[in-house]
C-alpha cells in the first residue's frame, strides 16, 4: 500500500514537472506583459479593431499567438487589456498637465493646446477611446462599458481640477465632451487655426471670459 501512494505521488510530482516544462516553453524568458500590452495598443490605435490581425499583433509583440492568449485571452480580451493601458497612461498624463497649473481655466488651456498640437504632426490618431467609442461600442457592449467608464473616470479627474460643487458634475462633464470633440476633430483632418480658435471659444464659455 505504502509503495502504490509513494509512486502516485511520484507520478504527480513528474506530472507537474512537464506541465511547468510546457508553460515554460509557450512563454519566452523575457516575456513582458506591459511591454506586450502597449506594442498592441499602438497597433489598435493606429489601425483599429478590424484593421489589425493576431498576425500584426505577433509580429508587434515577437510573441506566438498562443502567448498572447493564455495572457490577455482572445483577440477581444487583448483589445479590452490594450484600452485599459491607454486609458491609465491618458489619465495619468491629463491629470499630470492639469496639475502643473494652480489656475483651472489656465490648466485647462494647457491640456487643450497639447490635444491640437497634434493636428500640426503628421500622426494624427486621435483619442484611442474615442476611437472604440466610435467604432466598437454598437458592436460590444464590454467595449462600450469599458469607454463609458473611463469617461466617467476623466469627468472626475477634471471635477478635482475644478473644485465645483456640482454633485452632477456638469462642468466636468461638459470639458469631457469638449476633450472627446477635439480629439475626434484632430483625427478627422480639422486644422490647426480653427481648432485654436475652437479652443480659444470654449475656454472662454466653459471660464466665462473671453480672453
Amino acid at each position: 500500500m505504502a509503495s502504490c501512494a509513494v509512486s502516485r505521488i511520484a507520478l504527480y510530482v513528474t506530472d507537474q514537472s512537464v506541465n511547468k516544462k510546457v508553460r515554460a516553453m509557450g512563454r519566452p524568458k523575457n516575456f513582458d506583459p506591459e511591454t506586450a500590452i502597449a506594442a498592441v495598443k499602438e497597433l489598435f490605435w493606429l489601425q483599429g479593431y478590424e484593421g489589425t490581425s493576431l498576425h500584426d499583433i505577433e509580429l508587434a509583440t515577437g510573441l506566438a499567438k498562443q502567448s498572447l492568449y493564455r495572457e490577455f485571452g482572445d483577440k477581444r480580451g487583448i483589445y479590452l487589456a490594450a484600452l485599459r493601458h491607454y486609458e491609465q497612461h491618458e489619465a495619468a498624463e491629463a491629470a499630470r498637465v492639469l496639475a502643473q497649473h494652480d489656475n483651472p481655466r489656465d490648466a485647462f488651456a494647457a491640456l487643450f493646446a497639447i490635444v491640437i498640437a497634434e493636428a500640426e504632426s503628421s500622426h494624427r490618431r486621435g483619442c484611442f477611446l474615442c476611437n472604440a467609442g466610435a467604432d466598437r461600442t454598437m458592436i460590444d457592449p464590454a467595449i462600450g462599458t469599458a469607454v463609458s467608464d473611463a469617461m466617467e473616470r476623466l469627468a472626475f479627474t477634471f471635477a478635482r481640477k475644478l473644485d465645483d460643487a456640482d454633485p452632477l458634475l456638469g462642468r466636468a462633464r461638459a470639458l469631457v465632451a469638449f476633450y472627446v470633440g477635439l480629439r475626434i476633430s484632430v483625427r478627422a483632418g480639422c486644422a490647426f487655426d480653427p481648432l485654436v480658435a475652437t479652443v480659444r471659444h470654449g475656454i472662454g464659455v466653459f471660464f466665462h471670459d473671453h480672453k
